[in-house]
């Protein structure tokens, strides 16, 4: 049996530095997409305008980063303090060793918050919503819903609400750009097309529905934990994902065992 011992947030460790072969890895990504990334994106300006126009209209938006209860602690810690948030404290939380180990981490994240006895390795993982249903699920703690953002708002706030409860686990799938904006300079390849496809999974921790704010636990190590209206996650969730051609998705687990 879970035997609840209450724990304050502490900062999990930050990823150890990837060294030169991290270096090497991002350089050549960065030279690649300038090769190529410059007539992609101007047959995604011409004729996907579509598909992309309501990231760009959304990264318009303020960041963030700049609202006042962005890094809240004194609503973070009404999370923190919640069954649901100690469990994923007891846990204990980690972040992504690198770029695109997010779900992977995501997954452990939850997987530890059940006190799983096994955990997968922390590596390049599930690409997309079905795929991290299909790996989380294979450990018999959980099954998973997959909620598109193209359900609705009121079928994605429905589905937020479930990270208040003990029974579910919640994680969500997103874009970055309609909540922090563009890296700037916005229209370097690099840039530009990860601020367009470049998805993101990490868990979200609870839902203060009085201030209609999201806690997030970003496992990327640059954001951390932070709250968000949401009406704004909602906007980055319900993005187009190039990968399914579906919008990203909310994933709301059972707790099963």
């Amino acid at each position: 049996m879970f035997k609840m011992v209450f724990l304050p947030y502490g900062e999990p460790p930050a990823p150890a530095d990837g060294g030169h072969g991290d270096k090497l890895r991002r350089a050549v990504i960065v030279s690649v997409l300038s090769v190529i990334g410059i007539p992609y994106m101007i047959y995604l300006m011409i004729f996907r305008r579509s598909t992309i126009a309501p990231v760009l209209a959304a990264a318009k938006a303020e960041s963030i980063k700049l609202d006042p209860v962005f890094k809240d602690m004194t609503r973070l810690q009404r999370v923190w303090i919640s069954t649901v948030g100690q469990r994923y404290l007891q846990g204990p939380l980690e972040y992504q060793r690198r770029e695109g180990f997010c779900s992977s981490a995501t997954l452990r994240n939850v997987l530890k918050s059940l006190n799983a006895s096994a955990l997968p390795p922390a590596k390049s993982g599930a690409s997309t919503p079905t795929k991290y249903v299909a790996a989380l699920d294979a450990h018999g703690h959980t099954t998973s819903t997959i909620v598109y953002g193209s359900d609705g708002y009121d079928a994605f706030l429905a589905a937020i609400k479930h990270a208040n409860s003990d029974q579910y686990r919640v994680a969500v799938n997103f874009l970055r750009s309609p909540l922090f904006g563009f890296a700037s300079p916005m229209y370097a390849p690099f840039n530009f097309l990860l601020g367009i496809f470049g998805g993101h999974f990490s868990v979200v921790i609870g839902y203060l529905e009085e201030d209609d704010l999201v806690a997030v636990f970003d496992v990327n190590h640059s954001y951390g934990p932070y709250l968000v209206e949401s009406k704004r996650l909602f906007r980055a969730v319900n993005s187009f994902d190039r990968m399914t051609s579906k919008s990203r998705a909310v994933i709301v687990s059972r707790v099963v065992s």
